[in-house]
């Protein structure tokens, strides 16, 4: 028999959290019930971020019961068995997600529990084992995904020592198994956002920050687990230019980590667990598409890849698109497909695309289809690159803080690369240096002093796929001493 649901805290700890304005018994937020469902009014419940709820007493020895008592377990297991059996097989079916946001129990009976990783190690991790057996032995072939508690885990960035993303605590993880985590920069990098979930300004460095850590905590962990992570949960904001920001900072970061992703969410519902109301949804409130988000989230990516994927890149801003991937003796002669948005992330002159080590197929309306030559052997990359095409300048020319005129062009050449030439006029030593996306110098050019001679480095392999994000260039002179500077 289950213990009552406490309406009040008891101990120390709540003590404390009372003179802070939490362990708020439910019944003194005074809300009205609504004479139809017996239940608070909607409206009054989104008066308050539903967090606050989580932190009353009830709903904390809710989940303190349900952990800690067989029969509540049971009845869990009984669940996802009937589950289960039901959808075994089922195409349409991605995983069995088994508990979403779980509470860390009962905190305030239990204060280690507050501890990031505890509640993971104690009460997470033998309930996900348990379901792990029941659903495998209706489903062999099917995906479980676990999720570590979202607090303590990760606190709010602010806070002093404890802020920011945590490990979790699991020492295992369930096998054929994801992890699954979510990421919110509001309230958890930012204190607070707007009432439309909009963080305040597009950039933001603690939001970087926070996505980057949550991101690489993730993945460290699943690489010592095994298995694989996804990102479950992220945005709720309502499609203005810093939900788009917010929206390409997470998106970015799950693809450099290889992490699957999902947007929250599709509709409104009614949902009171977020504050954006119908905005946070693809829709408006007259029913019209949010054209903006639905650009943003229909990013270019490959649902199917035949080999092992090793880098997935992609600029919002520029629509480009790299994938590398090894080729692997089982699928080497199948095709890796490509999705990409044509309408709303290449409109009119469309995109180029550009291979190595495999040919690429359009289907008009369908996805690209790229296929390893018969030549590449099992192991080999192959590396393909899509991006609109370039409709810049192709010649200028800009100054430098000692006033030198640096004079650039650019011109189509079936042997890419750089060259660097140096006046009659420009007396001593002159160097170009060109670093890639990943930072590496692919091209350094010098000329003697005095020299004018012209040179040129052209790029091989997968260097040329490698000027499509963050490449950049320097330019060196003599200086004093003939000491190199830096000019640019």
């Amino acid at each position: 028999m289950l213990e009552p649901i406490k309406r009040d805290c008891g101990g120390v700890l709540p003590e404390v959290a009372k003179l802070i304005g939490e362990c708020r018994a439910f019944a003194s937020f005074n809300y009205t019930t609504d004479p139809a469902t017996g239940f608070p009014r909607t409206q009054d419940c989104l008066s308050l971020g539903f967090d606050q709820y989580d932190r009353s007493p009830e709903v904390a020895s809710a989940w303190g019961n349900f952990f800690a008592y067989e029969s509540a377990q049971q009845k869990v297991q009984d669940f996802w068995r009937v589950v289960a059996t039901a959808l075994a097989g089922s195409a349409g079916v991605l995983a069995y997600d088994l508990v979403n946001e779980p509470l860390a129990g009962n905190f305030f009976a239990d204060p280690d529990l507050l501890i990031p990783g505890h509640a993971d190690l104690h009460l997470l991790q033998p309930m996900y084992a348990r379901l792990h057996d029941v659903i495998r032995a209706v489903d062999p072939g099917g995906i479980m995904m676990y999720e570590p508690a979202p607090v303590p885990d990760s606190l709010p960035a602010w806070l002093p020592v404890a802020g920011g993303v945590h490990s979790s605590g699991f020492t295992a993880g369930p096998a054929g198994a994801a992890m699954s985590y979510h990421i919110y920069s509001c309230g958890f990098a930012l204190a607070a956002c707007d009432k439309r979930g909009d963080p305040a300004s597009s950039d933001c460095d603690v939001c970087d920050k926070f996505a980057t850590t949550a991101v690489t905590k993730r993945q460290e962990e699943v690489t010592k687990l095994g298995g694989a992570a996804f990102l479950t949960e992220f945005g709720a904001c309502s499609g203005s230019e810093t939900c788009i920001a917010e929206i390409n900072r997470i998106a970015d970061r799950a693809d450099s980590a290889l992490h699957s992703w999902a947007y929250w969410q599709f509709k409104y519902y009614h949902d009171i667990t977020t504050v954006a109301g119908p905005e946070e949804g693809f829709y408006h409130a007259d029913g019209s598409l949010q054209d903006g988000k639905v650009a943003a989230l229909s990013r270019t990516y490959a649902p199917i890849i035949a080999g092992r994927p090793e880098l997935v890149r992609y600029d919002a801003k520029t629509g480009a698109f790299r994938l590398r991937l090894s080729t692997d003796a089982a699928t080497n002669h199948l095709p890796t497909e490509i999705y990409l948005n044509r309408k709303m992330n290449y409109p009119g002159q469309g995109f180029v695309v550009h291979a190595l080590n495999a040919t690429v197929e359009d289907q008009g309306d369908g996805p690209l289809l790229v296929t390893a030559l018969a030549r590449v052997p099992p192991g080999l990359q192959v590396d393909v690159v899509v991006t609109r095409p370039y409709s810049g300048p192709t010649s200028g020319t800009f100054a430098v803080a000692n006033k030198d005129a640096i004079k650039w062009q650019v011109e189509e050449s079936s042997s890419p690369g750089f060259g660097l030439s140096v006046s009659e006029k420009s007396k001593g030593w002159r160097a170009l240096k060109v670093f890639s996306d990943d930072g590496k110098l692919i091209c350094a050019l010098e000329t003697s002093k005095g020299g004018t001679v012209a040179q040129h480095c052209s790029l091989e392999g997968k260097d040329r796929h490698g000027f499509l994000f963050q490449y950049y260039v320097e330019i060196w002179k003599a200086g004093v001493l003939s000491i190199p500077v830096l000019l640019y």
